[in-house]
């Protein structure tokens, strides 16, 4: 929904056109469809999130933002599901923005950070008025202060800045390459035991090469919710609903999900203690 709503109030306001590119039977995206807009339609920016954090897709956004350059458009890669689990390079990419979140990263919440490149930030308006984004104040108009300042009104979010510069210390120092590989260990385990649960229906691609440390499910006929309640109860935290991705559950075809994820901190033996639970729930489910 972060990547949708934000348009669709500026679309009603500025009155531009949304348009949607569709994914495929795997959760990967239409890029046909993609090219074929690209081509034929007077794009001005492409959003794309980079990991989906209900399917786990990970994008091509390398290629997706050459295709956008090509015609002319702009791409803001939505990295907050890739940044905390897999190296980024916003230069390799060649991403114009990039934004992600803090509390996905084990930093705290309500603080997140936007790049953009220099050239593109240099010619944007201010979003908000207030202290020290001003370089010069008079009667007759004002000027604004140099990057990134300009667009940090008024007293910064102290506290959590300073809380997400150390969760992204800590983070480069365990390196994102060694995260990453620990997290992909676990999501092709994780896959596998859920493969090997009656009644288990996995979303998204099907193995842990292109996919993102989720796992997002359904199982039998015990509504999602009911499944979390049950889980916590031994221990074992999923998630259960939408995801912040109605339309994405409404391609599917289902009301809700369960969400199964891995961090740097779990273990193979935390996944066998899900795929217990599950039968666990299934067992009391059937009476």
């Amino acid at each position: 929904h972060s990547n949708i709503v934000p348009w669709q109030l500026l679309a009603a306001e500025k009155g531009f056109t949304l348009r949607y590119v569709p994914i495929l039977s795997d959760g990967t995206l239409d890029m046909d469809t993609l090219r074929q807009e690209l081509a034929t339609q007077p794009v001005r920016l492409v959003t794309i999130m980079h990991m989906s954090n209900v399917l786990g897709t990970i994008n091509p956004v390398a290629e997706i933002a050459r295709l956008a350059h090509e015609h002319g458009a702009l791409i803001l890669v939505d990295g907050a599901q890739s940044v905390p689990h897999m190296p980024v390079d916003v230069q390799a990419i060649d991403a114009d923005f990039l934004a992600f979140s803090g509390h996905k990263m084990v930093g705290p919440t309500g603080v997140g950070i936007l790049y953009g490149k220099r050239d593109l930030l240099e010619t944007m308006p201010p979003w908000m008025s207030g202290g020290d984004m001003i370089s010069r104040v008079t009667l007759e108009g004002s000027t604004w202060n140099d990057l990134p300042y300009k667009f940090e009104a008024g007293t910064p979010n102290i506290a959590q800045a300073i809380g997400l510069g150390a969760a992204v210390d800590y983070m480069s120092r365990l390196g994102m390459k060694q995260v990453q590989a620990h997290e992909q260990i676990l999501t092709e385990y994780m896959l596998e035991r859920l493969a090997e649960v009656p009644g288990v229906t996995l979303y998204g691609p099907q193995n842990g090469a292109n996919r993102g440390a989720v796992a997002t499910f359904r199982f039998a006929e015990i509504h999602p919710h009911d499944l979390a309640q049950l889980l916590d109860a031994e221990g074992i935290a999923v998630r259960a609903g939408h995801h912040c991705a109605m339309p994405l559950h409404g391609y599917l075809g289902v009301g809700a999900t369960a969400r199964a994820s891995v961090y740097l901190y779990n273990t193979p033996v935390e996944i066998d203690a899900l795929i217990e639970g599950l039968y666990k729930a299934k067992k009391v489910f059937a009476g």
